[in-house]
């Protein structure tokens, strides 16, 4: 059965469309799902109620970020955003979230400047309806210019926004365990999966990699993490396996990390 505290990410199946995620969301008894803009961007509002429908609210939206090197776009995708934020509010609540974007070149603090600027009416709309408005960092710096937590901490400090922690990401970072504690207050979802460190396959399920879970997930609860767990697991091996097949598995495993750790 699953952990009611589990959310599944539509990125685990990111090839998918929305129908073929409900359809298996429905099947696994999905309480908190992931959502991608993407998936939602045609028909939002017949989709939104058919996940409300099936009891499924959502843990987060994940959308497009900011072109920092391009202020002449940033109230379309503020635009955006606030739609974004509207379509969770409905929903009962949740999180909207985007990794930061790619840096100008600047120097990183003056880059970070620029994404305060950008991100601050959005910010203030979403405290309005009482919605999190987040950012992941990543070690992807073709859409991240925030590549560590240690780095997220003083983002958030500055924009208001809370922060996205995923396993896959920061599982490497130096002194994470001082740094979850640090930035405990600032986290608004945490994303797990497993690593297969030093092999073909990368993220994988839980259990099924190398990564110290039990005592990433205690770390996490001794932060004072009370949330939900988002399971996002892409990648060649679970592309090569199949969605159906590697999600119900990945359930069931995270299912039971969940039970055994809180």
């Amino acid at each position: 059965m699953i952990h009611p505290r589990l959310s599944i990410n539509a990125l685990s199946s990111i090839n998918w469309s929305f129908e073929q995620d409900l359809a298996l969301w429905r099947a696994l008894g999905v309480h908190h799902a992931g959502l991608l803009i993407a998936k939602l961007s045609e028909n939002r509002a017949s989709k939104v109620a058919q996940l409300q429908a099936a009891g499924i609210a959502p843990s987060t939206l994940v959308m497009g970020s900011f072109a920092l090197a391009r202020p002449e776009t940033w109230d379309a995708t503020r635009a955006n955003v606030n739609a974004s934020l509207d379509t969770i509010a409905s929903m009962g609540g949740g999180s909207v979230y985007f990794t930061p974007g790619r840096t100008t070149g600047a120097p990183w603090g003056d880059v970070l400047e620029l994404f305060a600027k950008a991100v601050e009416p959005c910010v203030a709309y979403a405290r309005g309806l009482g919605v999190t408005l987040a950012f992941e960092p990543s070690l992807r710096t073709d859409v991240s210019f925030v590549n560590t937590l240690r780095d997220a901490i003083d983002v958030t400090e500055l924009t208001g926004m809370k922060l996205i922690a995923d396993f896959g990401n920061c599982w490497m970072e130096r002194d994470l365990r001082e740094v979850l504690r640090r930035a405990g207050p600032h986290i608004g979802l945490v994303q797990i999966c497993d690593v297969r460190i030093g092999g073909p396959g990368g993220r994988v399920h839980l259990g099924e990699g190398d990564l110290p879970l039990q005592r990433l997930m205690q770390d996490v609860l001794n932060c004072g993490y009370s949330g939900l767990f988002d399971l996002e697991v892409l990648g060649p091996s679970i592309e090569a396996e199949g969605y159906e097949s590697a999600l119900r598995r990945g359930v069931d495993q995270a299912s039971a990390l969940l039970a055994k750790t809180l």
